[in-house]
């Protein structure tokens, strides 16, 4: 959950936040899951929302930070703790892409979840997941064919 989450909001440490906070919120409806429809679309769900909640927290707090002056902004970015991770080459492929694109390429892929577990994670249709599948690998096709990684055929 962690890896998708990651590549969906492209920051690790949100997304770890974000799982911990999913699996509290199972463990609290745990009473609840039996008549779950679907529960790892439930807890992917809760996931995606803890992490737009998390982003508009922080979106107020970059405001704070700008009016604070643009030095103390570097200073934060410039943290010597930040490591690379092994979701760094998926970020840099999924990362470009829509951000419906990138989720539903990270559920599907990464996670492994079917069509209608996406449409339920997402909100949408399952034909709107085969879009927006279709539409990420035929971006990644070509942007994996500009930069030679694959021929053309």
């Amino acid at each position: 959950m962690v890896k998708s989450l990651a590549l969906i909001t492209l920051d690790r440490g949100l997304a770890e936040d974000a799982a911990q906070d999913a699996f509290l919120q199972l463990y609290l409806h745990w009473r609840e899951v039996p008549a779950m429809k679907d529960p790892a679309a439930w807890l992917y769900r809760v996931g995606m929302n803890r992490c737009k909640d998390y982003r508009r927290a922080l979106r107020r707090g970059l405001r704070l930070v700008e009016r604070l002056g643009r030095s103390t902004y570097d200073d934060l970015q410039n943290d010597p703790r930040e490591r690379w991770s092994p979701e760094a080459g998926f970020l840099a492929i999924l990362g470009p892409l829509p951000k419906r694109q990138r989720i539903a390429a990270s559920l599907h892929y990464l996670a492994g979840f079917s069509t209608s577990e996406i449409a339920a994670a997402m909100s949408i249709s399952e034909g709107a997941v085969g879009s927006h599948l279709h539409k990420a690998r035929e971006s990644l096709r070509k942007t994996l064919e500009r930069e030679q990684w694959i021929g053309t055929s």
